[in-house]
């Protein structure tokens, strides 16, 4: 698989799909902050399908799923800060998960969104797997922050009503799915 930078268009696709979440961490973007889109696609896709992200038969999910771990562990080696990986899942709420016991640990709220926190260290393709066998929701959105997970926990438990803003001001890179989910389109983020 290759990297290819996106034109602007692509911006403003993950804008539109950041305020289809509605609400939580994804409403707390601003499409100004976002720039350098990149998705990863095979070395033979037809250039031509490229700018339509909503397309199928342009890449595979396994690849894909690789190609952004690598990436994004490589840009932690490029910025110490980055710690934490947040996995959304924008339209479930939690009457909508299916648990047999509790809650698994990793599992917060913003907003009433669920979302699922990880430290960054922890990335691998099958954790991203897992995800996507959780998500209730089509749209997959990732949150790559600068803040440590315990940290993110105990904002959570001590100032729910601030965390999707302060979380918004920590992430430095977010990933939304594409190509009819078969790969990620990962932009920079800068909003403080």
């Amino acid at each position: 698989m290759v990297a290819i930078r996106l034109e602007e268009d692509a911006i403003a696709y993950v804008a539109a799909k950041l305020g289809e979440a509605e609400g939580g961490l994804a409403g707390a973007f601003r499409a100004e902050a976002l720039w350098e889109p990149v998705v990863f696609v095979p070395d033979f896709a037809d250039p031509l399908t490229l700018p339509d992200l909503d397309q199928g038969g342009v890449a595979n999910q396994e690849g894909a799923n690789a190609e952004l771990v690598s990436y994004l562990l490589y840009l932690k080696q490029r910025n110490s800060k980055l710690q934490s990986i947040i996995f959304d899942d924008p339209w479930a709420t939690a009457g909508d998960m299916d648990y047999a016991g509790t809650p698994p640990d990793e599992l917060i709220t913003i907003e009433g969104k669920l979302s699922y926190l990880y430290d960054l260290a922890e990335l691998t393709p099958e954790l991203i797997w897992q995800y996507r066998a959780v998500a209730v929701s089509y749209l997959k959105l990732i949150y790559v922050s600068e803040l440590e997970a315990a940290a993110i926990r105990e904002l959570a438990e001590e100032a729910p009503d601030d965390l999707a803003q302060i979380l918004a001001r920590s992430v430095r890179h977010l990933a939304v799915n594409v190509y009819d989910d078969e790969s990620w389109l990962i932009l920079r983020h800068e909003d403080r």
